[in-house]
């Protein structure tokens, strides 16, 4: 399945604990399941790369009882459906913002990094 940058987009679970995927596709098909994240989170980013692929970074989780938030991405490759671990932040994020820079990296700020919420400073 090829993801075509405006006629498909990735549904990747922003406000549940989930890691169950979804492709909307513009066409008669709907959304279509495409896969699972390896780990499930909610308030994470997701950016469109240059490659076609997508960087899933940060978030968090419901974890038992608990709640924990997350220094880890993932790539999301559309071609197969797949997910693949990838470098983690240097801190636990959510509710952060993403935005991909001209030279093709991608600036992760903002957000909450500790519990209680705390405005993260780096």
């Amino acid at each position: 399945m090829k993801l075509r940058k405006w006629n498909r987009v990735a549904i990747l679970a922003l406000l549940s604990s989930l890691s169950f995927v979804y492709v909307a596709d513009a066409g008669p098909g709907g959304f279509v399941y495409t896969g699972s994240m390896n780990t499930a989170r909610r308030l994470h980013t997701a950016t469109l790369l240059n490659s076609g692929t997508v960087l899933v970074a940060g978030g968090g989780q419901t974890v038992g009882r608990g709640y924990g938030r997350l220094a880890s991405a993932e790539l999301y490759n559309p071609a197969t459906g797949t997910f693949s671990a990838t470098g983690s932040l240097s801190t636990v994020r959510e509710s952060h913002t993403a935005a991909l820079l001209n030279n093709g990296t991608v600036l992760i700020a903002a957000g909450e990094c500790q519990l209680p919420p705390v405005v993260c400073q780096r």
